[in-house]
């Protein structure tokens, strides 16, 4: 058997492969692999061989072009101690069954009937706020977020199980931290404080997921939220409704992952916002324009808000909610002139392919501007993937668009947000790419 001929890499013998360098530092570490040895790049982590791959054209063959030759990454399992086999960790058949079950709830007059509690909650938010008083950015947004999700997608009021809510989530997300880690699977094995923290707070999270569960089934409302429909589903083509583990780990899913990606969106926003006064300014006319006198955004108003849409949009590309994607190999597969083979791993970073300078002039630099004359339609497929694409990708996207726009419209329709000066704000690769610390700013009232 022919010997199978591999990219450019980092050689010699280490334990574990590259995993240290990856835990450490997993941005620094692709960004020097791609400068050091080009578009795809050969490591090892742990017992993975992974192919890392910088190229917008590999992007699109992995992604769209080939994706039935691959399935979700072995990586992307070590999420299942917290979110079980919900849409982000399933594979296969059950994916795809999951996901017809739950596509009609994502259809674009669903959407639009939540816009309401987007606006509504986004008010309360907004007029919790004081002019002159220092914020945690990043804190309320998660709030937001939370409250939102869960009344939209659920028909509950977490605030009353906001602080435990709070802890957990904390917890969950030191977790989520460590998921690069070689010594995780045997961590989770062993009665460590960390490993011990992370089993109560799923048992209090999946206490409050049962809590809304039996509430809905006690009070069914037919067809009016995520939940009722989740409990009345039934697959088309085998009549079956989910189970309770499978219900739990999609409500699970769909609430962490869901409420975290939205928030991270409007943090990162916030903080680029706070850097461009100029662009704030211009956000804030706009949604003032499109108010034209009336309290309240609607759903309509989201078309009616481009250069705010544009401002999402270049917060996504520098601090995209999900910095990487993974695959495995089903079969060999050619991707640049090498065979993947069957059972190996591929690696792509939306953080690292959006700041590519072959795609985007400027990459390093806060310019909305940019997507104002078609840039989307322009670039090479495989170059904008802040929702993923192909038969994995995002499916509340359309929820996410609405919530940015109207919860972001609402906030600076009042209040501008000044940064606190000093601040060292980074990202920290986990899951999501929250920002590393809190991001502090100061409330300022609209002239």
């Amino acid at each position: 058997m022919a010997a199978v001929l591999l990219p450019p890499g980092p050689g010699g013998f280490v334990p574990g492969g590259q995993a240290w360098n990856m835990a450490r530092d997993p941005l620094g570490f692709l960004a020097e692999m791609t400068r050091r040895y080009g578009d795809i790049v050969y490591f090892r982590l742990g017992a993975n061989r992974v192919y890392y791959l910088a190229s917008a054209a590999y992007v699109w063959e992995v992604l769209v072009a080939q994706r039935a030759r691959f399935e979700i990454s072995t990586m992307r399992l070590r999420l299942e101690p917290v979110l079980g086999t919900g849409l982000l960790t399933s594979r296969g058949e059950l994916h795809a069954r999951q996901r017809r079950l739950m596509q009609p709830v994502f259809r674009k007059s669903r959407i639009d009937s939540y816009a309401g509690i987007m606006v509504g909650y986004a008010q309360r938010t907004r007029d919790g706020w004081r002019d002159g008083e220092e914020i945690d950015a990043t804190g309320e947004m998660m709030r937001l977020a939370m409250a939102l999700a869960a009344k939209a997608l659920f028909g509950h009021d977490i605030e009353d199980d906001s602080e435990g809510v709070s802890r957990n989530l904390g917890t969950m997300l030191d977790f989520f931290r460590r998921l690069m880690s070689p010594l995780l699977q045997i961590s989770l094995k062993l009665p460590l404080p960390s490993t011990l923290r992370v089993r109560r707070a799923l048992r209090e999270m999946d206490d409050v997921i049962h809590r809304m569960v039996e509430q809905r089934r006690a009070n069914p409302r037919v067809g009016e939220d995520l939940l009722s429909l989740l409990v009345q589903a039934k697959d088309d083509e085998t009549n079956a409704h989910m189970n309770e583990k499978q219900l739990r780990d999609e409500i699970c899913t769909l609430l962490l992952a869901g409420h975290e990606t939205t928030a991270n969106v409007l943090g990162w926003t916030l903080y680029l916002l706070g850097q461009h006064p100029e662009v704030d300014a211009r956000v804030h006319a706009e949604v003032r324009s499109v108010l034209g006198g009336r309290k309240a955004l609607d759903p309509a108003d989201a078309d009616r808000l481009p250069y705010t849409k544009c401002v999402i949009t270049e917060g996504m590309r520098l601090y995209p909610p999900a910095w990487f994607i993974g695959r495995t190999a089903l079969e060999d597969v050619s991707i640049g002139g090498y065979t993947i083979p069957r059972g190996a791993s591929v690696l792509m970073s939306q953080y690292l392919m959006h700041r590519d300078r072959r795609n985007f002039d400027d990459p390093e630099a806060f310019r909305p501007e940019r997507w104002e004359q078609g840039l989307l339609e322009r670039l090479p497929r495989g170059a904008f993937f802040p929702f993923s694409a192909g038969d994995r990708h995002c499916i509340g996207e359309g929820f996410a668009w609405l919530e940015a726009l109207l919860a972001l419209g609402t906030l600076l329709e009042r209040w501008r947000l000044e940064l606190v000066p000093g601040q060292d704000i980074r990202p920290s690769p986990s899951i999501t790419l929250r920002p590393g610390k809190p991001i502090r700013m100061i409330v300022r009232a609209r002239n």
